[in-house]
């Protein structure tokens, strides 16, 4: 499944490479869903089409990349910002408006590719790695998540990972816990981010 994006940049030219890079060298990872110049309708577009990843200029006219990827944080954006820009002194900003990745423009095929690896690293299983370590999940309550988020009963995860029925519950308990979540649907919800 390919992981779908967005790409906001007041500059056609800025626009046009990301999408051609994609285009030639990631059309197997990426989708584009759509493309904006204007921040005001790419902060509409980005809460409607909620991308995974968003690609986004940080110099633009009338509003920074920096302090709209505050408003859609604000508004309850979950995907990750990569930062593209010709500019290196935002670097530092990028990265305390926790920014997934800051990619200098023009846009290196070989630097996007390791974003996007770091980016399907982290989100392996379906479940935000870095979510995941906020809450101080163990390699085996994150085996345990994937096999219930499958639909799989206690009995049956025990069986599939040689555990007892009894070790298995405790490890839901745990993650209930930890993740102050009361049942799956909520726990799976919660680490898809």
């Amino acid at each position: 499944m390919r992981i779908p994006c967005f790409i906001i940049d007041d500059s056609a030219a800025g626009r046009d490479r990301i999408n051609t890079v994609i285009e030639n060298f990631f059309s197997d990872d990426l989708e584009v869903m759509g493309m904006a110049s204007s921040p005001s309708v790419a902060l509409v577009q980005v809460l409607r089409l909620n991308p995974k990843i968003l690609f986004l200029d940080v110099e633009m006219p009338g509003i920074t990349g920096l302090d709209l990827a505050d408003q859609l944080k604000d508004k309850g954006f979950k995907g990750e910002i990569i930062f593209v820009t010709g500019h290196l002194q935002y670097s530092v900003k990028a990265l305390r408006a926790n920014a997934f990745d800051y990619l200098v423009k023009p846009v290196d095929v070989e630097e996007l590719g390791q974003a996007i690896e770091r980016y399907k690293n982290q989100n392996r299983g379906g479940f935000n790695q870095r979510i995941l370590q906020g809450f101080e999940i163990s390699k085996r309550e994150e085996e345990l998540i994937s096999l219930m988020s499958q639909g799989l009963s206690s009995e049956e995860m025990a069986e599939k990972t040689k555990l007892s029925r009894h070790t298995i519950d405790t490890h839901r308990r745990n993650i209930y816990q930890k993740t102050g979540t009361r049942n799956v649907v909520e726990v799976i919800n919660l680490l898809r981010g």
